[in-house]
């Protein structure tokens, strides 16, 4: 079977350190171009000598040999370039956000549909490890944590500057903003944990007041379901003392995790899926549970650390080209990633008016 020829849009943070490397590691898939407008870089051609360099998207979508663009473009032209790529007839990944505004999404999802062409969205934070953790125990929770009534997502840091990047300078209509960078993936796993909310209630803001910043740079969401459950989702600028990544909380006990999933530093360092130590976390970082469990009507007081599952960003890439060849269903559909623009949107309405605003109006 031929691989999958792959050209990429951009070739900033995004490319350099998630889709490049990882297209690269993934059976199946060839790293054919890129588009980049100021032409070679010392950073291509030493990673990629055999990668044809474009230095527009028209050169690009025009290349009859490509069958797969990614596009790692600023948010705002998200839509434009997933639209051109599906009218010439190309497979399409993007980026998260997936677009703007929930329109735009649903667009373009009927549009794949129409031209019967994959499109997918980079939500590589489903294959987290501390995520796949969280998700095989809310899938036992009967014999773990008992129901779970509560669940807190958060991506802190501390920065009290402003690295003058179009997402700090930017306009949230634009997709600028932390809402939208950050957001997009605790939306999406709340939404693959839980699925859709009853309500949303959100306080969006710009904490730092930074001259030349004037989006949000603060937020915290909160979603209520009918059960009771209310998943607490949040994101701040100036957190000095780490927050926790992930807080569970059931009828029965409680899960416990502080730091960020290893695979981002480790892809900046030069390993790839390929290397056996890619993924893995130090037992140092691993959740704490301290619950009664249930094993088959055996009550057991468990107290310790929980193994982190092996993270996998390379499985995002694996299953496009999988779906492309019609082997297995797509895991991140267009669809799904338009649910998470609704939610952002929702966020905003919510924000700006001080209410909590229901999921389905």
């Amino acid at each position: 079977m031929s691989p999958i020829n792959v050209g990429v849009i951009g070739f900033g943070m995004s490319a350099q350190v998630f889709h490049a490397p990882l297209i690269s590691s993934t059976k199946g898939l060839h790293l054919a171009a890129f588009v980049n407008r100021s032409g070679q870089s010392l950073t291509m051609s030493s990673k990629y000598p055999n990668a044809t360099v474009y230095t527009s998207h028209e050169q690009l979508f025009s290349d009859a040999a490509i069958d797969l663009i990614v596009i790692t473009t600023p948010n705002t032209l998200h839509f434009d370039l997933a639209k051109q790529a599906l009218e010439a007839g190309k497979h399409v990944v993007v980026e998260k956000p997936f677009t703007v505004t929930f329109e735009e999404g649903i667009a373009l999802t009927k549009l794949a549909k129409q031209k019967d062409l994959i499109l997918s969205v980079f939500h590589n934070r489903r294959w987290d490890a501390d995520f796949l953790t969280v998700q095989k125990l809310v899938q036992l929770q009967k014999s773990t944590l008992g129901r779970i009534v509560s669940f807190e997502s958060r991506f802190d840091r501390f920065r009290n500057f402003s690295k003058n990047g179009w997402r700090e300078t930017g306009k949230v209509e634009e997709g600028s903003g932390v809402l939208y960078d950050l957001a997009s993936h605790l939306l999406d796993q709340a939404l693959v944990l839980f699925g859709e909310p009853e309500y949303v209630s959100a306080h969006v803001s710009n904490q730092r007041q930074l001259v030349g910043s004037e989006v949000d740079d603060q937020f915290l969401v909160h979603l209520d379901y009918k059960d009771g459950l209310r998943c607490t989702l949040g994101a701040g600028m100036l957190a000095r003392i780490p927050t926790p990544r992930y807080r569970l909380t059931g009828m029965n006990g409680s899960y416990v995790k502080y730091g960020l999933d290893v695979q981002e530093n480790q892809l900046k360092e030069g390993l790839t899926p390929k290397h056996s130590a890619y993924g893995i976390e130090a037992e140092s970082n691993w959740g704490d549970l301290d619950t009664l469990m249930d094993i088959n009507g055996v009550k057991l007081h468990f107290k310790g650390k929980v193994d982190s599952e092996v993270g996998s960003y390379g499985a995002f890439y694996a299953n496009v080209c999988d779906a492309i060849h019609g082997k297995e269903p797509l895991a991140v559909t267009a669809e799904q990633a338009s649910w998470v623009i609704y939610g952002i949107q929702l966020a905003i309405e919510s924000s700006a008016s001080g209410q909590r605003v229901a999921w389905r109006k």
